[in-house]
């Protein structure tokens, strides 16, 4: 969109914070335990299914991988879901990658644009085309999500909004319909997607694009770190049944 180029000149957003969703992981205990995986017994002749035992703590974890290699003389298993091992003595390596959720800030520099899912938490006036909502959006340009209030209006790109800058040329031409507003404070603009009508009511959802415009832009949350491994290697004895 082209119309971040042009100073946008409406009505009020207002910024608080919310938490994304917990609390980082304790440092006190490992978030992933991996288990020693007990020695088995077979019937002669048969084979037995081997998985990882891994466990989590907490909500603040997400294991993304968890696998097992096992070798021996003549069996050379590697980074399997599971694997299926006969009698005899093994090397067993269970690997696991995880994430953790953590603190974590971001700092929007002037004029940066981001991204981000919405949705309607609370419609505070409704006057058809201008409304005051409280919203709750998340972004992959800033963590967790955040809470926000916008007063926001419904702006159809005719020829007196195109002369107003308020859209581009294409825009207008395509006759683009589009939600819009900005904070009192000069933080940033904030607008729908074109063609993305708001009702507005709660609970409804819609994309948004944003600039901050003359200061930084702080925001705190929550975000998923980037993946850690841990391993675990033993013997294991598969022995046959008498």
């Amino acid at each position: 969109m082209k119309r971040f180029a042009t100073a946008l000149a409406v009505v009020v957003l207002s910024v608080s914070m919310v938490a994304g969703g917990g609390h980082s992981a304790t440092a006190a205990k490992p978030p992933v335990t991996i288990d020693t995986i007990a020695n088995k017994t077979v019937a002669r002749g048969k084979a037995v299914i081997v998985k990882p035992s891994v466990k989590t703590r907490g909500s603040d974890v997400k294991v993304t991988s968890k696998t097992l290699t096992a070798t021996a003389k003549g069996v050379n298993l590697k980074n399997k879901s599971s694997v299926t091992l006969k009698a005899g003595t093994y090397k067993l390596t269970q690997t696991v990658k995880y994430q953790v959720r953590e603190a974590k800030t971001v700092t929007l520099g002037q004029y940066d644009v981001f991204f981000a899912d919405c949705r309607i938490v609370k419609v505070i006036t409704d006057e058809v085309v201008e409304a005051r909502m409280s919203i709750a959006c998340s972004s992959d340009d800033f963590p967790g999500t955040q809470a926000f209030t916008v007063d926001m209006e419904w702006v159809y790109c005719d020829a007196n909004a195109y002369l107003d800058h308020l859209c581009s040329w294409d825009e207008f031409v395509d006759g683009a319909t589009f939600w819009m507003g900005q904070s009192t404070n000069g933080a940033f603009t904030i607008e729908s997607f074109s063609d993305d009508w708001i009702t507005p009511k709660p609970g409804e959802k819609f994309r948004a694009i944003g600039q901050v415009l003359a200061k930084p832009l702080k925001l705190t949350g929550t975000a998923w770190s980037k993946t850690k491994t841990t391993s675990k290697t033993q013997t294991l004895k598969i022995t046959t049944r008498k």
